[in-house]
């Protein structure tokens, strides 16, 4: 599990990376908050704030978890697979990894569900410690089969 604030790199991005990949290539924006490119091994979100830090929590389950509607403002879900179990957050500047912790500890396939608040408040340059405005849950669990990736999702 990740429970920590993270800070937002170039693009509005936090990019995961599986260890071992070449650097690499950001897609292009979007208005999606996750988006995975299955040959770079890359799970990227987007924040809404360009600058500073976001709290970010990740969980692994066995199984998929109920839709959590109290709290968060929009959710999303892709499929990705992992070849090793070391997936960590990437600075794609200096491409180097930025996390210890790693999304999985096992490789595989998952889907991933991401839930979000405060995308569209604002706020910049929050700093870790501070009451964090834009928070993320991801939510991983095994997964035999890909399924197509959901569109973004509002809830309120």
């Amino acid at each position: 599990m990740i429970d920590t604030a993270l800070y937002v790199q170039f693009g509005s991005t936090l990019p995961f990376q599986q260890s071992g990949m070449p650097m690499a290539d950001l897609p292009a924006a979007a208005t999606d908050i996750l988006t995975w490119v299955d040959d770079q091994r890359l799970l990227v979100v987007a924040t809404g704030t360009p600058l500073g830090a976001v709290a970010f929590r990740v969980e692994v389950t066995d199984s998929e978890p109920q839709l959590e509607k109290q709290g968060w403002d929009e959710w999303q879900e892709v499929s990705v697979r992992f070849d090793i179990g070391d997936v960590r957050l990437r600075d794609l500047d200096a491409d180097r990894e930025l996390l210890d912790a790693s999304l999985v500890d096992e490789p595989g396939r998952y889907r991933v569900r991401i839930y979000a608040t405060g995308r569209d408040s604002g706020i910049e340059l929050q700093e870790a410690g501070d009451d964090l405005v834009e928070r993320y849950l991801m939510h991983l669990w095994p997964e035999s089969e890909p399924r197509p990736a959901t569109p973004l999702m509002r809830l309120q």
